[in-house]
């Protein structure tokens, strides 16, 4: 991941905070907004260790990073779908 920011379909935008440390956000919401924030991929030796922020305690490894964003984009694309209670 040499770039700053690229985008990953039209679901993420993943910025490069260190050579083996990525910020995974929703695009199209507001930088600022926290709650655009869905995660960190951190390279750990040859996996990715997820952390999403709905599952803050959780943990993950894959062995590629495009499955380890895509999980993020899971979790983004879910809670999309959950019934707003009001």
């Amino acid at each position: 991941m040499d770039g700053n920011v690229f985008a990953n379909g039209s679901d993420l935008e993943i910025v490069e905070i260190s050579p083996t440390e990525w910020r995974v956000s929703a695009q199209g919401v507001a930088e600022e907004t926290p709650a655009a924030i869905l995660g960190f991929i951190r390279q750990v030796g040859a996996f990715f260790e997820v952390m999403s922020l709905d599952r803050w305690r959780e943990r993950t490894y894959f062995s590629s990073f495009t499955r380890a964003a895509e999980t993020l984009a899971q979790g983004m694309r879910a809670r999309m779908n959950e019934p707003v209670i009001a």
